[in-house]
């Protein structure tokens, strides 16, 4: 039996993805900011973590 979606709660989702990827993207530019790690490295190290899940699958 499929359940249908409730609107209300998927919009709460949505805003909740929406301002968790809002505050992981504020962390990650102070961090670059403050020199802790390059723009690259993190691409690189995003590349390496997304590699790691999809061999998880």
């Amino acid at each position: 039996m499929t359940e249908k979606l409730n609107p209300n709660k998927t919009d709460d989702s949505e805003q909740l993805l929406i301002s968790n990827t809002i505050q992981l993207d504020s962390v990650v530019q102070l961090l670059i900011e403050k020199g802790i790690f390059s723009k690259q490295e993190y691409s690189e190290m995003v590349d390496k973590v997304l590699k790691e899940y999809q061999k998880g699958e």
